[in-house]
């Protein structure tokens, strides 16, 4: 079974296991899948998480930007 996190820059799902960029804060652990994304990430700005099973507006958001553009990356994770 792979775990996977969502990288809070870009919402590209990132495999915790291997992840090669992460930050800590606190008790939580974030996961991204570039250096650009690590670079860009500011705390204060990221979303509170969500409980289990309900998704909030930025994960709706995603959702519906990768059915339009066809599930292709933003340009900062190439």
């Amino acid at each position: 079974m792979t775990l996977s996190a969502i990288d809070p820059v870009c919402g590209r799902s990132v495999n915790t296991a291997a992840a090669r960029f992460t930050t800590g804060r606190g008790a939580q652990t974030r996961y991204f899948c570039s250096e650009d994304c690590r670079g860009r990430f500011r705390p204060e700005a990221s979303p509170p998480p969500q409980p289990a099973g309900k998704k909030g507006f930025w994960a709706r958001y995603l959702d519906r930007l990768n059915k339009t553009t066809g599930g292709k990356p933003p340009s900062c994770c190439g």
